[in-house]
């Protein structure tokens, strides 16, 4: 029996597919309205594909794991093209449904420029440094998500990414004072050269997405990728250029020849 994706999701879904035929060919014949039992039965279809200038400016963005500690990003501003992919198909038969979102190596996007001021609060102290990603480019990579068998929700994903200069500034972005540099960064699969590096696989290694209520009835965000299961976990591998600071210290290049994650569990308290 198909177990399908919550219903807010696929109305959503289905809104945007019927908006996006309305605009394209709106005189077309033989569109009609899906139940949501039709629509399950659904698979293998093109999908949909969006291309959006992006101009976005963020105050700020605060995760907070307990009272006593936060994660704040400040002042964000991300400019670039950005082009990528949505489909929806099925586990296999009898699976749950599977949301994919993908990235195209052919995309002719334009790299994009991420800023933000990054600040770790915890038991009273404060830490922070602008963070400035330039010529940032993911082409490649792919996220997917899908029901857990045993509830919340299961994750697949493969990145394949290049950032031209990582900067990390304490004293704030317009400062090169005690700035470090991070130049020519590149993550991508080992086995295959230019295939994307697959951390977590929804047939053999899936990540985790799960909100487990502990025994103060209380619930707890848990991350993780699981063992893999008859395959080995993927390898990646990753290459830096140059890492500087503007003291005038560099410490050359470096690279990751090799790299794996076998099993991974993040439990927030």
């Amino acid at each position: 029996m198909t177990t399908p994706l919550p219903t807010s999701i696929r109305r959503l879904v289905g809104a945007v597919m019927l908006l996006a035929g309305h605009s394209l060919i709106a005189n077309a014949a033989g569109l009609k309205v899906m139940s949501e039992e039709d629509l399950s039965k659904e698979v293998g279809r093109d999908g949909l594909s969006f291309a959006t200038s992006l101009k976005i400016d963020i105050g700020s963005y605060v995760f907070t794991p307990y009272d006593a500690a936060a994660l704040r990003h400040e002042n964000i501003t991300v400019r670039g093209t950005f082009l990528s992919e949505f489909d929806v198909f099925q586990r296999g038969t009898g699976g749950a449904d599977i949301g994919s979102w993908s990235i195209p190596e052919s995309s002719n996007a334009s790299p994009m420029q991420i800023e933000y001021d990054l600040v770790v609060s915890a038991d009273g102290r404060s830490l922070g440094t602008a963070v400035t990603y330039k010529d940032f480019v993911p082409k490649g990579s792919k996220f997917e998500f899908s029901t857990g068998p045993s509830g919340g929700v299961d994750l697949g994903w493969a990145t394949k990414l290049s950032i031209g200069q990582l900067l990390l500034s304490p004293n704030g972005r317009t400062s090169t004072d005690g700035q470090m540099e991070i130049s020519g960064i590149k993550v991508e699969g080992s086995e295959t050269p230019g295939s994307p590096w697959v951390i977590a696989n929804l047939k053999t290694q899936s990540g985790k997405f799960r909100l487990p209520v502990g025994s103060d009835g209380e619930s707890r965000l848990n991350l993780g990728v699981d063992w893999p299961v008859g395959a080995d976990a993927a390898t990646g591998r990753l290459s830096i250029d140059k890492v500087a600071f503007s003291n005038g210290t560099n410490l050359g290049s470096s690279s990751i020849g090799s790299m794996q994650i076998q099993y991974m569990n993040i439990k927030f308290r």
